[in-house]
């Protein structure tokens, strides 16, 4: 490489990693925090009780302050033995949390850029896969997601070890595989086994490279065993392995999305709320799983450059657009298929995201081989779009434009949504067709440096994908989180779904995210409640690891009415709630209301909840789940009287009304209760779980589902020490595994060949 060539690459480098400190040293000195989608929503609230716990030399099964006792270990969204876990030994919270999506997000790059030179791109075309990968909407998109980023950071270094190939090659593959799966959401990291097979098979042909991809697939299993076995144990009884999860199919590919990859956001831009924000139900009707496809107008059309040589390539990112858009078909077609363990077809463009940076290094090192014949088409397409956008204007299509867009756009959205899409598309263009027609001028100079540094121009489109806020706005305690108290159990307003409340409408000036994350934490919301010590027994799980009974719950609560409901909230223990309405009801006391920008807000308290554990007076047998839920809702109180379905009545047949049960211990997967009378049924305010062992003096007691979804006991005469525990030993035998695999590998993977 010739020497201004190399100083030019090292001056793109340099301002790429500069761009990259700006951005996340507030992230890592605790001052700014991510808050997107799951950051705040999923992600906050889980890593926070991990941390707790892992300080404390434990890694639970359970967390017992999340829906009742929602799965821990199991749920692939906590990461919960992911090495990357040893920063919350070593720093403050807040530094932690966000140093894991600056690391990966880097790490994306680095990965890219070390894939590109092993399939022998020169450096300046390997820079270009990089920029195109961690700078594109895939990446960006999965930093909103903890798990998906860490597969989509290590991805690209499993294929890397495809591509070398031997023993090596399934060591370096296999260790990054285990990483992923370990940090990772399996189903991308299952949707990554295809390109990982396309390139092993692109090597050293169709048997040598499944064999290949069967080694690194397996050696990452076995490096991620504790996962997967925490995994496989308890998702029998969840909603997802269950097939029951109501949203599949919410997330597919439109094909009018295409657009995204000339115009970063066509439907305008996601987390803001005002005029700028997403507006077309009719082409995608919620918030898109990938916020878009954009990766580039300059990698875009370097991979266009290259897609004649590099067909096998091409059709895997079409294959990609076109799976995201037949899974959502008929609604749910990808859930059926995997027995509703998919269910985002968008996840598909996984495949689209890894072989486009890929293409667009091709295509940088096919361009300036010969540039004549690129830089005029670049010059012609940059120049038709710019007299597109001057005549659009002049001829005052822009306007009518806007006029037919208001059409299109629903009823309760901000005046001025259409003018201000419009005015986003001409920029927009104006910008596309202004980077081709320097890129044409770059081509012909045959200038790597002047195509990368117009690649990341157009990259910084994507800005708004890059929402944080100061973490000060969250780090203290709100002025009804101290009232309620550490260790309460709430029911905030922004996970009140499950009594049918919309969305309150806010009259304010500030439309971003940030602003209502900020409403929304001032009103117990989990993130940042679970900081400082709140419990939310009613918490959603978007990803459906809760039991079937609690994901029944929550979706039969809005039938109830407010005396039903109040039943239900005394039985799960909630002290506190906030809503927009008084319901005025006996037994739940307003103690407070503020109005929050044209919004009235209540706090309200329950009178009389249920404690942890408690010994009823009666039983009442029921036929089935449906008539066990109502009966629920229709007691008077809350530990007086428990109900259980038919084919268990006949357990605590001979319970006895005046026994006792007092709690000793709890942690997350252990309590200690000591019962006092001749024999009956204990009530355990945790969700029923079957992997949940109850002991007495060695001898193990029934469990079963009483008051539909809470667990009970049934335990002996006399006074007795009464034990439940979720056993950890099939996790700790794996995990023995899991490490020794991890040694053997990465003395495989160190060693080099003589």
């Amino acid at each position: 490489m010739a020497p201004k060539r190399q100083r030019g690459m090292v001056f793109v480098a340099a301002l790429a990693i500069l761009l990259w400190v700006a951005l996340t040293v507030p992230l890592a000195s605790g001052h700014r925090t991510l808050l997107l989608r799951d950051v705040f929503s999923t992600h906050l609230p889980l890593k926070a009780f991990g941390a707790e716990q892992l300080r404390q030399g434990r890694i639970p099964a359970l967390n017992p302050e999340w829906g009742l006792g929602q799965l821990y270990r199991g749920n692939p969204n906590t990461v919960s033995f992911y090495p990357g876990n040893l920063l919350y030994l070593l720093l403050p919270f807040w530094s932690a949390f966000n140093l894991h999506y600056a690391f990966h997000w880097l790490l994306a790059a680095l990965t890219m850029y070390i894939l590109a030179r092993t399939l022998r791109q020169s450096k300046s075309a390997a820079l270009m896969a990089a920029f195109t990968y961690a700078g594109g909407g895939w990446v960006l998109t999965s930093l909103s997601f903890y798990n998906i980023l860490t597969v989509s950071a290590w991805w690209p270094l499993v294929m890397v070890g495809a591509v070398l190939g031997g023993r090596r090659g399934v060591a370096i593959g296999g260790v990054a595989c285990g990483m992923a799966l370990l940090g990772g959401e399996p189903v991308t990291a299952a949707l990554g086994l295809v390109p990982l097979a396309w390139i092993a098979m692109l090597r050293f042909g169709p048997r040598r490279g499944f064999a290949l991809t069967g080694a690194i697939g397996g050696v990452g299993l076995l490096i991620a065993l504790p996962q997967a076995v925490a995994t496989l144990k308890a998702l029998q009884f969840t909603v997802r392995g269950a097939g029951l999860l109501g949203t599949t199919g919410a997330f597919h590919f439109h094909p009018v999305r295409l657009l995204e990859l000339l115009v970063p956001f066509p439907f305008g831009q996601p987390g803001d709320f005002g005029a700028l924000g997403f507006w077309a139900p009719a082409a995608v009707p919620r918030l898109p799983y990938v916020l878009t496809l954009y990766c580039g107008a300059i990698g875009i059309a370097l991979a266009l450059a290259a897609m004649r040589k590099r067909r096998s390539a091409a059709l895997l990112a079409v294959a990609g657009l076109v799976g995201g858009w037949l899974g959502g078909l008929g609604g749910d077609l990808a859930a059926q298929l995997s027995g509703g363990l998919a269910r985002s077809p968008e996840k598909l463009l996984f495949w689209f995201a890894l072989v486009a940076p890929l293409l667009a290094g091709w295509g940088l090192d096919r361009v300036l081989g010969r540039p004549r014949r690129w830089s005029l088409s670049s010059f012609v397409a940059g120049g038709l779009a710019a007299v597109a956008v001057v005549a659009a204007l002049f001829l005052g299509l822009g306007a009518k434009f806007t006029t037919l867009l208001e059409r299109f756009i629903p009823q309760g959205r901000m005046e001025g949504t259409a003018q201000a899409q419009v005015t986003l598309w001409v920029l927009s263009l104006a910008l596309l067709a202004l980077l081709l027609a320097l890129a044409g001028w770059a081509a012909k100079r045959r200038s790597a440096t002047g195509l990368l540094l117009l690649q990341m121009t157009g990259l910084l489109q994507l800005y708004p994908l890059w929402q944080t806020d100061k973490v000060a706005a969250f780090s203290s305690p709100y002025p009804w989180t101290e009232r309620v108290g550490v260790g309460a159990l709430v029911l905030p307003g922004s996970v009140t779904s499950p009594f049918g409340a919309a969305s309150p409408r806010y009259r304010m000036e500030d439309t971003t995210f940030a602003a209502r994350t900020r409403i929304a934490a001032t009103d117990l919301d989990p993130a940042p409640g679970v900081l400082h010590g709140l419990s939310f027994p009613l918490a959603p799980d978007l990803d459906g690891m809760h039991t079937p009974p609690f994901g029944k719950l929550i979706y039969w609560l809005p039938q109830l009415n407010w005396s039903q409901r109040l039943a239900w909230l005394r039985i799960l223990g909630i002290e506190a709630l906030t809503l927009t309405e008084d319901p005025g009801l006996s037994g739940l006391t307003a103690v407070d209301q503020v109005d929050r920008f044209g919004v009235a807000t209540y706090l309200l308290t329950v009178q009389n909840p249920a404690p942890e554990v408690w010994w009823p007076r009666r039983l009442h047998s029921v036929a089935n789940g449906p008539a066990a839920f109502l009966a629920v809702a229709a007691l008077p109180g809350a530990i007086e009287t428990a109900v259980v379905i038919s084919p268990l009545g006949t357990v605590g047949a001979s319970h006895d009304p005046t026994g006792r049960a007092e709690l000793i211990s709890a942690t997350p997967d252990r309590l200690e209760i000591e019962t006092e009378g001749r024999g009956g049924v204990v009530v355990v305010r945790r969700a029923y779980r079957p992997e949940l062992i109850a002991r007495c003096d060695g001898e193990r007691l029934e469990t079963f589902a009483v008051n539909f979804a809470l667990l009970g006991v049934q335990v002996p005469p006399g006074r007795q020490r009464v034990v439940i525990h979720a056993p950890a030993t099939a996790e700790r035998v794996s995990g023995g595994i899991a490490l020794t695999v991890l040694a053997l590998a990465l003395t495989f993977g160190l060693r080099r060949r003589r």
